[in-house]
């Protein structure tokens, strides 16, 4: 029979093991980030627009007697040659005001980092491992 620093420990490193097979199920994924410009920005004027992100890079006709405010975001690389930058793409929102001076609609490539955790697909590993550390706990 096991003593019961023994299984203590074995418990503790059972538990431990589980731990990071859960956490080693974490991952990040590009998320786009135009339904939040959207609720943000719908509805607000065109002055409050340029108070809260300054002047467009550039400005279009929608076609319909209003304007698209195109903001511009280019992203860049030193290159370990020569330390020139490098273009490696222009992330583009373009914010369509209507005619009575207020947006009615956003669209953007810009994206953020979430972190996303699947723990669905490691349950089948860890419930036996749960499961195993109880029998050895009163083993």
């Amino acid at each position: 029979m096991l003593s019961i620093n023994t299984k203590l420990f074995k418990s503790i490193g059972l538990m431990l093991i589980c731990s990071v097979i859960i956490v080693s199920c974490k991952s990040t994924k590009e998320v786009s980030l135009q339904d939040d410009y959207n609720k943000k920005l719908k509805g607000k004027s065109y002055t409050e627009i340029i108070e809260m992100l300054g002047a467009p890079d550039k400005t279009v006709s929608d076609g319909n007697g209003g304007e698209i405010l195109i903001y511009e975001a280019e992203l860049k690389k030193n290159t370990t040659s020569n330390s020139l930058n490098i273009s490696e793409h222009i992330k583009q929102t373009c914010i369509y005001i209507g005619e009575n001076k207020t947006c009615y609609k956003v669209k953007t490539d810009d994206t953020k980092k979430e972190k996303t955790y699947s723990p669905g697909k490691t349950a089948g590993l860890v419930l036996p491992l749960i499961a195993l550390g109880v029998v050895l706990t009163f083993i």
